[in-house]
């Protein structure tokens, strides 16, 4: 026996079956980023901690934002012993949003079912008056338009938040560190701790880290717009923004953009945002499945080959190799 199959029983009250929902043009990397450690779980432990299943209201396939067509395992309407449903949000979510998606997180949150979502999924919750009086996240480009619609949430900067029966992230990489959360508190920091190691990430990150925590350690309350840069760059990396207009975001032109990048980074801003995305990459080769073709198109890159050229030139070798040296070092530690 292992020894994470020796673990404590689960905490009253553990989330066990959680049901994912899908809509046009939702984020696929998101959504394999919080099945992950749900996976792992379940591996490390030694028996059936989690179980999960992909809805759509309908039980129609619906397109990920990257093209692919995902046919879900059945309908949200039809599932009756979720303990949670998590939203996973669209990249170009309608502020009008379907009543029959109402109804429906209505009559699951009338049942004690928690509720969740990633991204932009947080709009459909509140639209549904599911966050009144809840502290919550979204995607930036969701914030003004939720502090003016919904003015009983209270919005978080952090990069998740769990509010009693409801949870909350940023967005899709934001989900990873909220399952940790949620696994850590069901199942104990062993357990949380060794599925943190394998995904390389390097802590378990609490709700009460604010998002991009370093870059304020480093530069302390000076260059707002330096981080407020970086922040939208964070929240952007599978499309990423036009450099002017993301000047424009911050009320810069694109020359005070670069100066204050160059002085305080000492690079250009079009580097540190493909680092970034670079980063991501990385990350994605070492802890999930997806191909490299989807691994770049959800970074940013044009396409695979552009994807291998920056990868190499940055990290001096292929992402090819890198999965294959991660492959390596993961069996070599099972053994």
């Amino acid at each position: 026996m292992s020894a994470y199959q020796a673990l404590k029983q689960p905490a009253e009250g553990a989330i066990q079956s959680i049901g994912f929902m899908l809509s046009d043009e939702f984020s696929l990397i998101a959504l394999a980023a919080v099945l992950e450690p749900l996976r792992r779980a379940n591996q490390f432990s030694g028996s059936n901690l989690y179980r999960w299943r992909t809805l759509t209201v309908d039980g129609r396939p619906v397109r990920a934002s990257n093209g692919m067509l995902v046919t879900p395992d059945g309908a949200a309407t039809s599932e009756d012993e979720l303990d949670a449903l998590i939203i996973c949000g669209a990249e170009n979510l309608r502020r009008s949003c379907d009543p029959e998606q109402i109804r429906l997180l209505q009559r699951l949150a009338g049942r004690g079912t928690h509720l969740g979502s990633l991204g932009s999924g947080s709009w459909l919750l509140a639209n549904a008056g599911l966050l009144d009086g809840y502290e919550c996240c979204t995607s930036w480009e969701y914030r003004v338009d939720m502090q003016e619609a919904f003015p009983g949430i209270v919005l978080s900067s952090r990069h998740f938040v769990l509010d009693r029966d409801r949870f909350t992230a940023g967005n899709g990489s934001d989900g990873a560190d909220m399952m940790l959360q949620l696994i850590l508190c069901s199942h104990g920091p062993v357990l949380a701790q060794a599925i943190s190691d394998t995904l390389v990430l390097e802590r378990i990150r609490s709700e009460q880290v604010p998002q991009r925590l370093t870059l304020r350690q480093t530069l302390g309350s000076a260059q707002p717009k330096l981080q407020e840069a970086i922040g939208l760059m964070e929240a952007n990396l599978e499309e990423p923004i036009e450099l002017g207009q993301l000047a424009s975001f911050v009320g810069l032109s694109r020359r005070q953009l670069e100066r204050i990048f160059c002085q305080h980074l000492h690079c250009s801003p079009s580097r540190y945002y493909l680092k970034l995305r670079l980063l991501q990459a990385r990350q994605l080769l070492k802890q999930t499945r997806l191909s490299i073709l989807e691994i770049a198109t959800g970074c940013g890159f044009v396409s695979p080959q552009h994807f291998s050229k920056c990868y190499r030139e940055h990290f001096g070798a292929a992402p090819s190799r890198e999965r294959q040296n991660s492959s390596q070092r993961a069996a070599l530690a099972m053994h």
